[in-house]
């Protein structure tokens, strides 16, 4: 059974960032120890997983069981509930991983299945797919964007030397790369931009390209930068000076962003339910001081250098975060740590 769960799992990993602001879903459909029917949620507005499972397997889905990432929706939103199309189709069990706290769900589409006559059991691959949706939930529970910090550095914490642009190898920042996809928008500030002239974009010919979002507080950048200047992604310029831009894709934003709460405020009201901050350290470390971010995502390379610090803030990291996955890139590491506390979804 954890075996088709996990065919599930890896539908809803591939699309995800590219379902935003609903979740990345995964499903399968098994009868007699077959794959009959599989599908993922593909677009916001689109079929569910659900449904598309069913939708390929046809007659064969009658008496066969369900293995789906998340709970299904009992409600009626831009299409109709996944549970009355699984009643309908005559499905036998079904296997949920996680429960979803969005309360327009949380358990009632389980209820109603079970109420139907149907054995549905919860928990296949639960940890994995808790992970996968708390940037979804965050957004609900927080009216906030999910905020994951990423940072690259030496094992006594240094982040820049001066010298060399690079702390990590080519093997840890192609992983952290792979972060962007799964974002709906990347930020860094005007330090960055200024001494790196990063494109922030995904390097790649897959994946829906993430908006790129440069705080520029005192106005200090011009359009020879290439996130300014190279026409490619959406990209939102929030200074607090008067500032104009003649590309199409760029956006500015004249306004206060003093604080992270502020900055939060704006990308939630332009749809943005998740963030990745790449950089500097010091916009990091507001992020980290207001205590506004939800995941850490920290490359460590074994080596000792002096320079710029990373992560300066007056709380102490492991008070408020756990550290879930350590694994090994190379010769680098990689540690994630997550928000310990955890909340109850309200609507939308």
């Amino acid at each position: 059974m954890e075996t088709f769960m996990s065919y599930a799992m890896q539908l809803a990993h591939m699309l995800n960032g590219q379902t935003s602001p609903n979740p990345s879903v995964g499903c399968v459909i098994v009868k007699q120890g077959r794959i009959v029917g599989f599908g993922a949620h593909r677009y916001a507005g689109g079929p569910h997983a659900e449904v598309e499972a069913l939708l390929m397997a046809g007659e064969a889905a009658r008496g066969a069981d369900l293995y789906v990432t998340l709970e299904p929706c009992n409600h009626h939103g831009k299409t109709p509930p996944c549970t009355e199309a699984i009643l309908e189709a005559g499905i036998n069990r079904v296997f949920i991983a996680t429960e979803d706290r969005h309360a327009l769900v949380a358990g009632s589409g389980i209820t109603r299945l079970r109420q139907a006559g149907i054995d549905v059991e919860v928990g296949l691959l639960k940890d994995e797919a808790v992970a996968l949706y708390e940037p979804f939930w965050t957004a609900i529970e927080r009216k906030r964007p999910h905020v994951t910090v990423k940072v690259a550095q030496t094992m006594n914490g240094t982040i820049a030397t001066g010298e060399q642009r690079f702390i990590t190898s080519e093997a840890a920042r192609a992983d952290g790369r792979q972060l962007r996809g799964i974002h709906d928008a990347i930020l860094v500030g005007s330090d960055t931009v200024i001494i790196d002239d990063p494109a922030l974009t995904l390097r790649s010919s897959t994946g829906i390209e993430p908006v790129r979002v440069i705080v520029d507080r005192r106005g200090r950048l011009t359009e020879t930068f290439q996130v300014l200047n190279d026409g490619l992604n959406p990209t939102y310029w929030l200074t607090e000076q008067p500032r104009t831009s003649e590309r199409a894709n760029v956006t500015v934003f004249v306004g206060t962003y003093a604080t992270p709460d502020q900055i939060l405020e704006l990308l939630y009201e332009q749809g943005i339910r998740s963030l990745l901050i790449e950089g500097g350290p010091t916009i990091q470390s507001a992020f980290l001081e207001a205590d506004l971010v939800d995941t850490i995502e920290l490359y460590q390379a074994p080596s000792l250098f002096s320079g710029t610090k990373s992560l300066t803030t007056e709380q102490d990291i492991e008070d408020r975060f756990d550290l879930v996955k350590m694994n090994q890139i190379g010769q680098d590491v990689h540690l994630q740590y997550v928000r310990k506390e955890r909340m109850t979804c309200l609507p939308d």
